[in-house]
C-alpha cells in the first residue's frame, strides 16, 4: 500500500472535518466537537422542515458534502465506518429543528438505524416533531434477505436531494417524508471493486481481491461482494450491474416495469426517464468513471430507458477502494424537478440537461489539409474495392519497412512502458504501440511508390494515432522529410537519407533538444551519421539501414549516462535516470532496427 497522507490516523476524522469547514463557507461544526462531530449549515432556517443524515466517516464527500441549501441541514459523522453516537444525532436534531419538524434520512445499517432511531425517540420526548426514513437501495443480493435487509448505498443521495428540495419549497413534514419514501423506492444501486480499501493506519488492504477478479455487489464498508467475476471491459461490467439492478425477478426496481418490453414513464412518454449516478468508491479516476458512464448511458438507451441526467464523480466513497457503483433513480417530471432544484451543497454537481452534440471542426481559411490515407480508405470503401499493391520494387520495400518498424515497436511496448514509468509518465510504450497498430492498418492505403507523399501519409497516421509529444515530434519529422524528398529519385538511398536528416533537424529545431540531452535525438543522430558514411562508401540501402540500427541502439544505451535537459525526464533525479535508457531513444532504435530487418 502507498503512504497515507495523515498525521495521527486516530485523529484523521476530526482533522478532516476541521479542514472541510474551513474550505466551505456555508457550513460549520456544532459545538461539542470532537466528541460530537456534526456539520451544520451556517445559517439554520427553523421555519422549514429540517433534514438530518449521516453515518460513519470514510465515505467522503458523504455526508458533510451534502449539507447546504436545498439538501441537508446537518450531517452527523461517526468514526471511520462506525455509526455516530445517539448524543451526536440528538445534538444535530436539537440544533436544526423548528416547529415544522425534522426528517432523519438513514442508510440501512443496523448501527445507524438504532442510533438515529433512539435519538428520534428521545427528541420526540422533548416535544420535537421527528420522522425517520430508512434507505435500502442495494440490488446485489436477491430476496429474501432476512431481518437485515438491503444495504443503504449511494442512492441515498437522490433521497437527500428530493427531500431537500421539498423541504426548501415549504412542504410539511408529512409531505417531505412522503417524498423521501417515494424516492427511496425509486433508487437501485450496485457496486464493483478490484481492490479493497485500507483503514487509516493499516499497512495492508482490509482483504485481498485476487488479481484478474472483480467483486460485484460489495458494500461501502468493504463487505465481500455478492459474487465474483473475471475482470472484463467496463462496458461488460456496467451491463452486468445494470442487468442486476433492473432484474424483474428480484423486483427491486418495480418502478421501471411499465408496459414491457417498451417501458413508459409516469408522464406517458415512450421511455421511462432515469437519473444515473456513477460513483467512485475512492480510488477510481474520473477517466474510468466517465468511460463507465458512457457505457451505462448506451446500455440504458438500448433497453428503452432514457438517461435524462448522468452524475459522475465521487459522492459516497469507501476510503480508497478501487471500484465504483452505479445508481438508477426513476424520475418522472415531478421528481426530476426536485433533483434539478438549486442547492448550495458543495458536493452536489451541476450536470448537463440535454444530449451533447459535437460541434463541427472549424475549417482552415487556407483550405483543408487532406489526410491522404483517410481519403484513400473512403474512396476504396465507396467503390467496394481492395487497395492496390505497390507498383514498384521501392514501394514494396517501403511497405515491408513500415510493417517491420511497427512490429518492432509493438514488441518493445513493455520495455518502453517500464522505462517510462521510472523517468516519465508511463505512456511511452502504449503511445508507440498505438502508432504501430495504426501504421499496420493504414499502410495498404498509403502512396508507397512516392517517397515524399509516403512521408506525409506516415506523418498523418502518426499524428492521428499517437498524439502527445511523441506524435507531434514524429509528425514534424515526417513533414520535414517529405519536403526534403520531394522531386528526388525514389530509387536512390541518398533521397531517403536526405529525408531522414531533414526530419531530425526539424525535430531538434522545434523540440529544442540537442545531441546529449537524453532524448530521441541521441538515437537518431548517430543513426543518420552511420547511414551517411555507409552511403558515401557506395553501400546499398539495406546495409545503410543495418549500420544505422547498430548506431541507434548504441546511442540509446548511452543515454543512461546522460543528464536530461529536455522532456519530462529533466525533472527526474539523476540516480533514477541511470537505471534505464531514455524511452524515446529506445523506441527510435527499435523502429530503425525493424526497418533494417525488413529490407535486409
Amino acid at each position: 500500500m502507498g503512504h497515507k497522507f495523515l498525521n495521527d490516523p486516530g485523529s484523521a476524522v476530526t482533522e478532516m472535518l476541521e479542514g472541510f469547514v474551513q474550505s466551505h463557507p456555508g457550513v460549520k461544526l456544532l459545538d461539542g466537537f470532537p466528541d460530537v462531530k456534526v456539520v451544520v449549515r451556517s445559517h439554520v432556517d427553523k421555519n422549514k422542515v429540517a433534514l438530518v443524515s449521516g453515518g460513519g466517516s470514510g465515505h467522503e464527500p458523504a455526508h458533510a458534502g451534502f449539507v447546504g441549501d436545498g439538501m441537508l441541514d446537518a450531517a452527523v459523522c461517526g468514526d471511520v465506518f462506525a455509526s455516530p453516537s445517539v448524543a451526536a444525532v440528538l445534538a444535530a436534531i436539537r440544533h436544526v429543528t423548528g416547529p415544522p419538524g425534522c426528517l432523519l434520512i438513514v442508510k440501512n445499517y443496523t448501527g445507524d438505524r438504532l442510533n438515529f432511531g433512539l435519538a428520534a425517540e428521545r427528541a420526540k420526548l422533548e416535544g420535537l416533531n421527528v420522522e425517520m426514513v430508512v434507505v435500502a437501495d442495494d440490488c446485489a443480493l436477491p430476496p429474501p434477505l432476512g431481518v437485515a435487509g438491503r444495504r443503504g448505498l449511494a442512492g441515498t443521495l437522490f433521497v437527500h436531494k428530493c427531500a431537500g428540495a421539498a423541504a426548501a419549497a415549504g412542504d410539511t413534514l408529512d409531505l417531505v417524508a412522503e417524498e423521501a419514501r417515494a424516492a427511496s423506492c425509486a433508487v437501485g444501486t450496485m457496486g464493483v471493486a478490484s481492490a479493497a480499501h485500507a483503514i487509516p493506519g493499516a499497512d495492508d488492504p482490509a482483504r485481498a481481491i485476487p488479481p484478474g477478479e472483480l467483486e460485484m455487489g460489495l458494500g461501502i464498508h468493504g463487505e465481500p461482494g455478492a459474487f465474483t467475476s473475471r475482470a472484463a471491459p467496463v462496458a461488460s461490467v456496467v451491463a452486468k450491474m445494470l442487468e442486476t439492478i433492473v432484474d424483474e425477478e428480484r423486483g427491486y426496481m418495480r418502478c421501471l416495469e411499465r408496459d414491457p418490453p417498451r417501458r413508459k414513464s409516469l408522464d406517458g412518454e415512450e421511455k421511462t426517464k432515469v437519473c444515473v449516478m456513477v460513483n467512485s468508491l475512492g480510488s477510481t479516476p474520473l477517466m474510468e468513471l466517465h468511460v463507465a458512464a458512457r457505457a451505462a448511458r448506451e446500455w440504458l438507451l438500448a433497453h428503452d430507458l432514457n438517461p435524462v441526467r448522468v452524475y459522475v464523480g465521487s459522492f459516497m466513497t469507501a476510503l480508497d477502494m478501487t471500484g465504483f457503483s452505479v445508481t438508477l433513480c426513476q424520475a418522472d417530471s415531478a421528481r426530476l424537478a426536485r433533483i434539478d432544484a438549486p442547492t448550495g451543497a458543495p458536493a452536489w454537481p451541476v450536470v448537463a440537461r440535454t444530449v451533447s452534440v459535437p460541434i463541427p471542426v472549424p475549417s482552415s481559411p487556407l483550405g483543408d489539409e487532406e489526410d491522404p490515407v483517410a481519403a484513400a480508405k473512403a474512396s476504396y470503401r465507396l467503390r467496394g474495392d481492395k487497395p492496390e499493391p505497390p507498383r514498384t520494387e521501392i514501394g514494396a520495400l517501403a511497405k515491408k519497412a513500415i510493417l517491420g518498424a511497427a512490429e518492432m515497436l509493438k514488441m518493445a511496448e513493455d520495455e518502453l512502458t517500464d522505462a517510462d514509468a521510472k523517468v516519465g509518465d508511463g505512456d511511452c510504450g502504449a503511445t508507440h504501440a498505438r502508432g504501430a497498430r495504426a501504421l499496420e492498418e493504414d499502410v495498404a492505403y498509403m502512396p508507397l511508390d512516392e517517397p515524399a507523399e509516403l512521408a506525409l501519409a506516415v506523418g498523418m497516421t502518426v499524428r492521428r494515432s499517437m498524439g502527445g509529444t511523441s506524435g507531434a515530434l514524429y509528425d514534424i519529422f515526417f513533414s520535414a522529410a517529405a519536403a526534403a524528398m520531394k522531386g528526388e529519385p525514389a530509387t536512390s538511398p541518398a533521397t531517403w537519407l536526405a529525408g531522414f536528416k531533414a526530419g531530425i533537424a526539424s525535430m531538434s529545431r522545434y523540440g529544442g533538444a540537442s545531441e546529449g540531452d537524453r532524448t530521441v535525438l541521441d538515437a537518431l543522430l548517430p543513426a543518420a551519421e552511420a547511414a551517411s558514411k555507409a552511403i558515401t562508401q557506395s553501400a546499398g540501402g539495406a546495409w545503410a539501414a543495418s549500420v544505422a540500427a547498430d548506431a541507434a541502439e548504441k546511442g540509446a544505451a548511452a543515454t543512461k549516462e546522460m543528464v536530461a535537459a529536455a522532456g519530462r525526464s529533466s525533472y527526474v533525479p539523476a540516480e533514477v535516470m541511470k537505471s534505464v535508457p531514455d524511452p524515446g531513444a529506445t523506441a527510435a532504435a527499435a523502429w530503425i532496427r525493424g526497418v533494417a530487418i525488413a529490407i535486409a
